[in-house]
């Protein structure tokens, strides 16, 4: 019996996954990589070097030879040795950077120059081949010869296997077509070169399997943090394709993601569509990266300052009622807030969660940039201040494999720009243009930004839908991220969709319920569109499409020596400003439209749905706003409240709707006002329906006081 148990607890063990002992790799200690970089000599097509002709930071050569004409970026790219004080290379720099120096990476380079010929004698002119043939010449030429002097297996093998550690492969001149990959495309292994052996100091050692290949050009892969290698690498410690966000996300994996756009926003895994090159929250917490300055016995993974400068959780809920924080700049200490989000469809949906961050970009000597700005001036250099984002489900650091690396939560993250979400609209150009801005080529639309809509609208770094008025359900066809941004008339040509100056909170703000953005929850609609199609029936109980009006107000505050003040409070009723609402909102709580201020009810024009809706004939069903049992809205002394395009209001038994004298409800003529609670109409106050069956009493309690009016 003992043994019996002792099997099933070793058995228990090993189905225990960790998210900070990394997905492949363990974030912590230090990797060493042997990194080939292959340039091919076609002499069997040799016009397939024409497209690689131009000289740039990595030539070619004519004959075979090893470590003749390497790029010349190499320890831009990496350290071959790790000193913490002195970090060089943009990928040791920027995950000793992230990690606090938990994570060190360094290598060494060899340069192989092989003709096309030697690499069709294994078959076809494929990646695996051409990996084949580079170690195969490297072994004829006498085995590992570094460009700085690594060629002993102790310095690659760094946990004792007798195996070569984690590998990379850089080619310089292969296409999709024939090789396997354009330049800026790659991936990462767990069997690369499975089985093969390298000649070192005499004697074979096989590779581990573990690592990445990819193709470079003949560009300067060094200049860009958030380029094609760094985010290989960090699969090996995140996850698979179903850990793609943060701007590295594409259509070409099956796995089911909360967002019907692709998003923008910034981290390790993040690509060609990131904003800042710099790690984030959401990332050191899966690590478990935490500045010294933050450590503590409480087991808090994410941790802010106190107003006294000492540690404190900032891992919250609305249990935990107001909080306030200090904020350093995120990529120094790693200080960040993560709030949780109190209401959801069901207890299927994903949690959401509101993440904080002070980044002091161009302040702080870190790579904390937005993406190019090192590289073109047309890019915003001055981008100081608070980064915000929604997480969205895969919040289980620890348990079964599948809770941790959970399949179905790609691109789980999405940007919270200061500047809110609002309804777009793609306009084509009259003649194709190019905003010489990093990307060179012709466009032939760009987008307008049109009205506010806090709820359901878009932002400019996720990508966009317009789709044909004859089309029924959409595609990735009908996809397209920003290039030119049209706001009030003026044209924006600095390739926004990679983040810019209204993504950050730099001033002093108040975000609740009615601001843009709001404190709201985000809406979601899993799907999946690997080949083009929608297909979104296998997760509908995940999502939340309903927004849930609470309380929570986020205040931010800029101190001195860049710092912020985050006040978070649970009791915010109060609507301040003039607002749009569209799609179906839920008040749970109190709410309170200050005098004189305004909200409208309206249609959603943003694609918030995958099929064209059978009443609104868009990809969006009317707006609806339901005040639930327990809730209380007030409208004060003249403000308005006006239903238009096939909204509605439902007071549920058990809410109270209350008018103040002077205030008014307006109901067009193709909405509703439907009682099944408390209305209350104060003196002077005034509820109009344009059409008769505009206002709908299912024995409600309609109170009228004084003057007030109800027609």
């Amino acid at each position: 019996m003992l043994s019996v148990l002792l099997v099933l607890f070793a058995v228990a063990l090993v189905a225990q996954k960790n998210s900070w002992d990394g997905w492949r790799m363990k974030p912590r200690g230090e990797i060493r990589m042997l990194n080939f970089f292959v340039n091919i000599i076609y002499d069997v097509n040799p016009e397939r070097e024409k497209p690689f002709a131009r000289v740039h930071h990595w030539n070619t050569v004519m004959l075979e030879s090893i470590n003749q004409n390497p790029p010349d970026y190499l320890l831009r790219l990496m350290d071959t040795v790790y000193n913490a004080k002195h970090l060089y290379g943009c990928i040791t720099r920027l995950y000793g950077e992230s990690s606090f120096d938990e994570l060190q990476i360094t290598g060494d380079f060899v340069i192989v120059n092989i003709k096309e010929s030697r690499v069709l004698k294994l078959g076809s002119f494929n990646e695996s081949n051409i990996e084949k043939a580079a170690i195969g010449f490297i072994n004829e030429q006498g085995g590992l010869q570094t460009m700085y002097g690594h060629n002993d297996i102790s310095y690659y093998d760094v946990n004792g296997s007798g195996k070569i550690g984690f590998i990379q492969f850089f080619f310089r001149n292969i296409t999709r077509e024939y090789g396997g990959d354009n330049a800026g495309s790659g991936y990462f292994s767990t069997s690369l070169l499975s089985g093969q052996k390298l000649l070192i100091n005499g004697s074979y050692y096989t590779f581990s399997g573990i690592g990445t290949a990819q193709c470079v050009g003949t560009n300067d892969v060094s200049q860009n943090p958030t380029g094609i290698v760094q985010h290989e690498i960090s699969h090996s410690f995140f996850g698979p394709n179903s850990f793609h966000t943060s701007g590295g996300n594409h259509r070409h994996s099956s796995e089911y993601m909360p967002f019907l756009p692709i998003q923008g926003g910034y981290g390790l895994m993040g690509g060609a569509g990131s904003a800042l090159v710099s790690c984030n929250g959401y990332e050191r917490w899966r690590m478990h990266w935490l500045h010294e300055s933050n450590r503590n016995a409480n087991g808090w993974w994410i941790v802010a300052r106190d107003t006294n400068d000492r540690p404190i959780n900032a891992d919250i809920s609305k249990s935990d009622g107001a909080q306030t924080f200090i904020l350093r700049d995120f990529v120094t200490y790693g200080d960040a807030v993560r709030i949780k989000l109190p209401y959801k469809d069901s207890d299927k949906s994903s949690n959401q969660y509101i993440w904080i961050e002070n980044h002091q970009s161009g302040r702080n000597g870190k790579l904390d940039f937005l993406q190019y700005a090192n590289e073109s001036e047309c890019r915003p250099q001055h981008v100081a201040g608070v980064y915000a984002y929604y997480q969205v489900g895969r919040d289980v650091l620890s348990g079964k494999d599948q809770e941790v690396y959970t399949t179905n939560d790609r691109d789980n993250l999405r940007v919270i720009p200061a500047e809110g979400y609002w309804n777009y609209k793609r306009l084509r150009a009259d003649t194709a243009y190019n905003m010489r801005c990093i990307s060179w080529s012709l466009h032939d639309y760009y987008s307008v930004r049109g009205e506010q809509n806090p709820f359901c609208g878009t932002h400019d770094m996720e990508t966009h839908y317009d789709v044909p008025d004859d089309v029924s359900l959409i595609t990735s066809a009908y996809e397209k991220w920003i290039s030119r941004k049209n706001i009030n008339g003026m044209s924006i040509d600095s390739l926004v969709g990679n983040g810019d100056t209204r993504d950050m909170f730099c001033m002093h703000t108040r975000l609740n319920m009615g601001t843009n953005p709001s404190t709201c929850n985000v809406k979601t609609f899993y799907n999946s569109m690997t080949t083009g199609k929608c297909q979104y029936a296998a997760h509908l109980s995940r999502n939340t499409q309903t927004t849930y009006l609470t309380g929570l107000g986020i205040e931010i505050t800029p101190l001195d020596n860049g710092r912020y003040r985050i006040d978070v409070r649970w009791d915010d009723y109060d609507i301040t400003n003039d607002a749009i609402w569209t799609g179906r909102i839920s008040l749970k709580e109190k709410a309170r439209l200050a005098p004189k201020k305004s909200i409208t009810l309206t249609q959603n024009l943003t694609v918030a749905q995958p099929m064209r809706d059978s009443i609104t004939n868009l990809f969006a069903p009317p707006t609806s706003f339901i005040c639930e049992r327990g809730s209380e809205f007030v409208q004060e002394r003249g403000s308005v409240v006006s239903v238009e395009e096939m909204s509605s209001i439902v007071i549920e038994e058990g809410c109270v709707y209350r008018l103040e004298p002077k205030s008014k409800l307006k109901i067009d003529r193709s909405s509703k006002l439907i009682v099944n609670g408390t209305l209350i109409v104060g003196d002077g106050a005034q509820v109009f329906a344009k059409s008769k069956n505009g206002i709908v009493n299912n024995g409600g309690n309609i109170v009228i006081e004084g003057k007030g009016k109800v027609k």
